[in-house]
């Protein structure tokens, strides 16, 4: 039986992980409700990671596959901006190159992404960690997300589905912390963000402390304060939210050390 497919573009940005991709294109050809397409975005790899090898495999998956190529290194915030513009679908959906999803994660968000613009869920380290057993979608709650929410919980890009229309490009001046900078200025924009209580996607690392660009924490925390400075100067009526969130990264940041170099 065919499956259904639904207008959605899929972007990955790509920065030499030629041992991964495959493995994330294979999470989007298990979907149940498949996209129309996916684009890869090739931020300037080596060339012993190029993308030929998935050229010449399009023809095993279920769906079209473009792939752009970026001239120099500019960062994941880019090579997902490169891949927006490129995107005709109506909704738009972020994979990174060495994650996955759950095989409804496309179905399960598109019948509720409807009163919102931008869509997020959870994201769990492996998918050892999230149910596995059969998925009772009327049960999968959500709610409209508030900057406090964003406060408390990470919203992934991994995780999301947005209407393109809505869609705000991620600021390119930032290798680190776009995702939540554009969040944020989601919400500043008056765009209606939702969050749904469920695992639709997982990777195969820590996300703090291992191979990424999360690897060093200073940078992340700098990035971090940086963006909240930013927020301020581009959105004047944030004065009174961003220090909250400066202040709460201060107070993280010295556990998150902790956590990472001495209970790990």
């Amino acid at each position: 039986m065919d499956k259904k497919q639904i207008d959605v573009s899929v972007i990955i940005p790509y920065y030499n992980a030629n041992h991964c991709i495959e493995r994330a294109l294979s999470s989007i050809n298990e979907q149940s409700f498949l996209p129309k397409e996916v684009i890869i975005v090739d931020d300037c790899s080596d060339e012993a990671c190029s993308l030929k090898f998935i050229e010449e495999k399009k023809s095993l998956y279920s769906f079209e596959i473009k792939l752009l190529y970026h001239k120099n290194n500019l960062g994941a915030s880019a090579a997902r901006n490169t891949g927006i513009r490129e995107a005709r679908c109506l909704y738009v959906a972020f994979l990174d190159a060495d994650d996955c999803w759950i095989e409804e994660k496309l179905e399960i968000q598109l019948k509720r992404i409807g009163e919102y613009d931008l869509l997020y869920s959870h994201y769990s380290e492996s998918k050892s960690q999230i149910n596995q057993g059969k998925i009772n979608q009327e049960l999968i709650g959500h709610k409209e997300v508030s900057y406090f929410d964003i406060l408390k919980k990470n919203l992934s890009p991994v995780t999301l589905l947005a209407k393109r229309e809505s869609l705000i490009f991620f600021d390119e001046r930032f290798r680190r912390c776009d995702d939540f900078k554009m969040s944020i200025e989601a919400l500043a924009n008056g765009l209606k963000v939702g969050f749904l209580d469920f695992d639709v996607s997982y990777g195969f690392k820590k996300a703090i402390g291992e191979s990424g660009l999360t690897k060093s924490l200073v940078k992340m925390s700098i990035s971090y304060l940086k963006a909240c400075a930013y927020l301020i100067i581009e959105y004047p009526k944030l004065i009174f939210t961003m220090p909250l969130f400066i202040l709460f990264e201060v107070f993280k940041f010295p556990i998150r050390c902790l956590k990472v170099y001495f209970i790990n």
